[in-house]
Formats: C-alpha cells, structure tokens, sequence
C-alpha cells in the first residue's frame, strides 16, 4: 500500500456564516463510475464534491441585504480524494489534521479478498491509531468495509438487488441525528451486513436490508447528536441521482444482471424523491461544520 501521493483530486467549497473554523475532508475512492455516468457527472470525486455544493446552498442562510452574495463566508471545507484501489492513500500528516475520511461505494463486494481490499480493511483498523478525533464515513461498499473492518460479517444479500429510492424505517436514534421520521435515498446494492459491530447501532431498515445504515458514537452513554458521532455509515446512496441511477439501470440491464421487469421497476422507483441533499448535510455536520 502506497501512502505517498500522487497528487489527490482537490476541491474547495465555501462554508456558510455559521461554520467555526476550515475543515478538510478525505475521500477514499473504492471504484470509478460507469462510463456513461461519468460522462455526465464526472468521477466519484466530482459526484460527492456536487453532493456538498448542493448541501451547502441548501443550508445557507439568505441575507437580508438586497444584492448581498449567499454563501459569503471566512470558512473554507478542502476535500482531498484518493484512489485507494491502485494503493493510493492519504499520508498520515493529512490523516493528522483531516476533520473526516469517507470512502465511496463500488461494484466490488467488501467481503471479497482482492489485495486493495485486504489492504483497507487493514487500514481502517489503523486510522485511530493517527487521529482519534477523526470522524469516519461509509457509503454503500463504505459501510460495509467498516463494518468488516469493525469485526461484522458482509455478505450478498438473499433477498436480491435493491435499486431506486427506498423510504428507510429509522430507528429512534436515527430519528434523533435527522431530526426526521422518514428518510428516501437512492439504493444500488445487492449485497449488505446483517449484523452490527460491537459498539455500534443501527440507523434504519427496509423490507430487503436489515441493516441500513450504522452509527458509534464518541460517547455512548452521551447525547445522540451529530457532533458525538465517531463513525456514522449509509448503505444508500446520497450521493446518486435519479440520472445517475437510471444510467446504471440501463447498462446492467443491457448485460442481464437486471431482468427487463426488474429494471422498469427500479426507474419507477429511481424517479421518486430522495433526501439525498439533507443526508449531505448531516454528514458535513458530523465533521463540526
């Protein structure tokens, strides 16, 4: 594993009036998307850095002064985006003064034994050893590579795909970090954990998934709040749109993984609401913004 850099994929983005200092970001990059997705949209860098932009609009106060510039602020959130698949990795000075580090999904399953796997599963196992104040992130392959990591089994699931937007039955914790009753977000994934970490606690389920998402707070016996959170993991994905979703539908329905039912079904379901910008915020909070 390669801790040196290659220079990583940057972005600033400008934080609102209310944000207390800078803050920087890791991604892990576990995959690269389809090619007609990332004609469109980019890499998954590009695709979570639109995430946040779009989060951050959508929590920035308006000024009350005609002409005043949204979004004006002193704070700037750096995220830095690294291809941990071809061993590429954050040194630890970045690992030291990181805020977070989120790692993406793929088409990989965590449970396989491929080198690059194997490699950061060993270390995530490791991260607190350099930064015991970092907040960590999962999203779909992200939060199952956590919970291997963490001591859970990942597995595909028997229930088969889930695709599209899935209304989440959350759990009271869950309900308290949202501040919702009801979460939609976009799905891409066959397989799952079906049982928590040690330490851990579950976000919310669906008829097809158990387990949906996780959280391990700083303090257990704390408040369940953002800023407690140590580790907080989505097997969904806030980060997709219906386009981007409706791109994968149709390619893996052109190779026969999805059957031509199965795929009509999923757009149906890929065009309906998702609260994929209030889960991008949420997790800035998690960071302290």
């Amino acid at each position: 594993m390669s801790t040196t850099s290659k220079t990583p994929l940057t972005a600033k983005l400008d934080l609102p009036l209310t944000a207390k200092r800078d803050a920087l970001l890791v991604i892990l990059l576990n995959d690269c998307p389809l090619p007609p997705v990332r004609e469109q949209f980019g890499s998954y860098h590009d695709i979570f850095v639109s995430l946040f932009e779009h989060s951050l609009s959508a929590s920035t106060p308006i000024h009350s002064s005609a002409g005043s510039k949204l979004g004006s602020t002193k704070h700037t959130l750096t995220i830095e985006s690294y291809d941990v698949v071809q061993g590429v990795y954050p040194s630890e000075e970045t690992i030291k003064k990181a805020n977070g580090v989120l790692l993406t999904g793929s088409a990989a399953s965590a449970y396989e034994s491929d080198p690059w796997i194997l490699d950061l599963v060993s270390y995530l196992q490791n991260l607190s050893s350099l930064n015991s104040s970092l907040k960590l992130i999962g999203i779909c392959f992200g939060h199952q590579i956590i919970a291997r990591a963490y001591g859970a089994k990942t597995e595909k699931n028997e229930k088969g795909w889930e695709v599209g937007t899935r209304n989440l039955e959350l759990t009271h914790t869950a309900k308290q970090l949202f501040t919702r009753v009801k979460i939609s977000v976009h799905q891409m994934h066959q397989d799952h954990v079906p049982t928590l970490p040690e330490g851990f606690e579950s976000l919310g389920s669906t008829e097809i998934c158990p387990i949906h998402g996780m959280v391990k707070f700083v303090d257990p016996e704390g408040p369940k709040t953002l800023e407690n959170v140590s580790i907080i993991t989505l097997q969904g994905h806030p980060e997709f749109n219906a386009m981007i979703v409706n791109e994968v539908i149709e390619v893996r329905e052109r190779k026969g993984v999805f059957s031509k039912e199965f795929a009509e079904a999923s757009r149906e379901d890929a065009n309906q609401h998702d609260d994929g910008t209030l889960l991008g915020w949420k997790l800035l909070e998690v960071l302290g913004i």
